[in-house]
């Protein structure tokens, strides 16, 4: 292979790979076929709107951009609009931004309203496209929406559209535990909600990322390096589309079109340069001080390997086994509890997040992407070898690849 061949497939993995963008053509997004099916019957059905919420990091952006590609209707056309929302943001904003897009389409939208904008104006707005047209608005960042008036008149709007079953779909995006954490009153337009908790991406999907684009890219990978990268991926895709593009670049470097361990192994090397510089600040203020015999690293490291429940908490108890084996001697909670406490301080950074009471309290990663950051610290530290990573690694990060 050439080296010409070898550039030309190096960019196009830059482009096929986006661990810093939203996935935006629907043949390279991966798994996620429940939640897509959810929200595609909350569009074909009038009176239905939706609502994907989840941690950071898990393609909530990504499914919310692709899914109306699967929209095939020969019937009716779909105008979509998506906008961010922003903190500054109140309702009438955020509807001028919405009737900009739409206005582009339609020829004078925003114009006819100079004013507030109502949940009234909203209805009829979207009531006057004709019988062959149907409205999707994509309200993506929902959860960065700081007025509490702005998400009732939402739900005011959400209510309104189903009673009156305007043909439109509204889909708010956002990261939250639950609905709760995103919209107000939404038990009075649960009827009319399609709920789309978005978890962490299991194996047989993050596997699907890789192997739709090696495809395209006429790569293969060995096994073993495909179980690495999704192990240390956590069931976040933005961790699978860094290690995958960093691996294909090395392999391609050394003029190879598989994939090996490796290669896998120089490419968690530079992720750890290619994050964002944030992480690396967090965790060096969460794990830094100046006495001897600190173990805030391994308490940090056993965290992230510690199993969590479906939202992510873990228990203290949890972290025993891990510490335990990294440390090479039996620690119990007493002997880590008041490092668990202190990393939910500001001093700390507060790396860990807090939920229950004394006695049962949980812990997670306020940033979920932080989680595999810092099994990455701990192999290029030395606290962890590879072997005792697969070992201690829990039921959710083991893979569990189709092809094995």
């Amino acid at each position: 292979m050439d080296a010409e061949t070898l550039r030309a497939k190096e960019h196009e993995a830059m482009q096929l790979f986006s661990p810093g963008a939203p996935i935006d053509e629907d043949a390279l997004f991966a798994g996620r076929g429940k939640q897509i099916d959810q929200i595609i019957e909350a569009v074909l059905q009038r009176g239905q709107h939706a609502i994907i919420y989840g941690e950071r990091g898990v393609g909530k952006t990504s499914l919310a951009r692709t899914f109306r590609q699967r929209l095939l209707n020969p019937v009716k056309a779909l105008q979509a609009v998506q906008v961010n929302c922003d903190p500054a943001d109140d309702y009438t904003s955020l509807w001028r931004k919405v009737f900009a897009d739409l206005s582009h389409e339609e020829g004078g939208v925003l114009d006819d309203f100079p004013g507030q904008i109502s949940p009234d104006i909203v209805r009829r707005v979207l009531s006057g496209f004709d019988l062959n047209t149907t409205p999707i608005i994509v309200l993506d960042e929902f959860d960065k929406l700081a007025d509490r008036e702005a998400k009732a008149l939402m739900a005011n709007t959400i209510k309104s559209l189903s009673d009156y079953s305007v043909p439109a779909t509204l889909i708010l995006v956002g990261v939250a535990n639950s609905v709760d954490g995103l919209i107000s009153e939404h038990e009075s337009i649960s009827r009319a909600l399609v709920q789309v908790p978005m978890p962490r991406m299991q194996a047989q999907e993050l596997e699907e990322i890789i192997d739709k684009r090696l495809a395209r890219l006429g790569m293969k990978i060995t096994r073993p390096a495909l179980a690495q990268i999704i192990g240390l991926s956590s069931g976040l895709p933005h961790y699978t589309h860094l290690l995958g593009l960093y691996s294909v670049r090395r392999a391609l470097n050394a003029g190879k079109l598989l994939i090996d361990e490796t290669h896998v192994d120089e490419a968690e090397r530079l992720c750890l340069e290619k994050v964002d510089a944030s992480l690396t600040s967090q965790y060096n203020r969460a794990t830094q001080s100046h006495r001897s015999g600190n173990i805030y690293k391994e308490v940090l490291l056993a965290c992230a390997l510690a199993e969590p429940d479906e939202r992510g908490y873990f228990p203290a108890k949890a972290v025993e086994f891990p510490l335990s084996t990294i440390m090479r001697k039996p620690y119990t909670t007493e002997m880590f509890g008041q490092h668990l406490k202190k990393l939910n301080t500001a001093d700390r950074g507060e790396v860990l997040e807090v939920d229950g009471t004394p006695r049962r309290f949980r812990y997670r990663f306020e940033e979920p992407l932080m989680q595999p950051y810092v099994i990455l610290r701990g192999l290029k530290d030395g606290l962890l070898d590879k072997a005792t990573m697969k070992r201690l690694m829990p039921n959710y990060l083991q893979p569990r690849l189709s092809s094995l």
